[in-house]
């Protein structure tokens, strides 16, 4: 029959490789065949190697690791030069994806001493409460390998409020960055950003104006601007609001 010829198997892979683009699919990782320093065999995809270990994937599915050095001398410098490869490949499209959450990290309060205009003290007159807001970030790698090597560098915004005459002062900006040393072959890093700190004051009491002991001005958190880099490729950039990307400058 002609659908056992080698003309049809080509259009048919052909097609089955249009289906997967179209889909969105992720690509398989590298089919190699291992042998350990006993002698056996095994054909897998090899997923990652991280700190001396090799992931791979059987044709059943299960999914484990291997001491790299317990193959042999051969299919060790292959799964190093494969790594030193895979290390400055140019991540796909839709590679990564980010997740943003904002939150207080922690709250701190302290009761003080107020003194009044007439220059009396009152003791525990005031409540000031420090909140320390910031976001957490959620990397996800949407590939069926791990993404080693990135780095975020982000902003964050903040707008300073007078308390006095409630006047918007602009937004104040804070830059950061933090390592990633691997986000696994689908699967997802978290971390927290730095923070920025919100004071809350009020009045114990009857006290209705005082000569020390009130803040003149607060901050309280906007947004944030983050890029993700490979390297010194720029892969993923997002922020919360979008809008501080054409108001603000980086």
């Amino acid at each position: 029959m002609r659908r056992n010829t080698p003309a049809f198997l080509s259009r048919h892979s052909l097609l089955l490789a249009i289906l997967l683009a179209l889909t969105g699919a992720p690509s398989r990782a590298e089919l190699l065949t291992l042998t350990d320093k006993q002698g056996r065999s095994i054909l897998a995809d090899v997923l990652s190697i991280q700190n001396g270990q090799v992931k791979i994937k059987r044709d059943d599915g299960r999914v484990f690791e291997l001491p790299l050095d317990t193959l042999k001398d051969d299919d060790q410098k292959k799964l190093n030069e494969w790594a030193a490869q895979e290390a400055v490949k140019p991540l796909p499209p839709g590679a990564l994806q980010v997740e943003l959450s904002r939150g207080v990290f922690k709250t701190d309060k302290r009761v003080v001493d107020v003194t009044l205009v007439g220059g009396d003290v009152v003791k525990n007159g005031q409540t000031i409460t420090e909140e320390k807001w910031g976001y957490g970030v959620t990397i996800i790698n949407k590939t069926a390998r791990s993404v080693d090597n990135l780095r975020t560098e982000y902003r964050l915004f903040a707008t300073v409020d007078n308390i006095h005459v409630k006047e918007k002062q602009g937004l104040k900006k804070k830059s950061y960055r933090s390592a990633i040393e691997n986000v696994p072959e689908l699967g997802r890093i978290t971390f927290r950003t730095e923070t920025v700190s919100a004071i809350k004051t009020k009045y114990n009491g009857n006290i209705h104006s005082a000569k020390t002991g009130d803040t003149s001005s607060r901050e309280t958190l906007h947004g944030i601007w983050i890029r993700i880099y490979r390297g010194d490729d720029l892969v993923y950039e997002t922020a919360m609001p979008d809008s501080l990307r054409t108001s603000e400058t980086w």
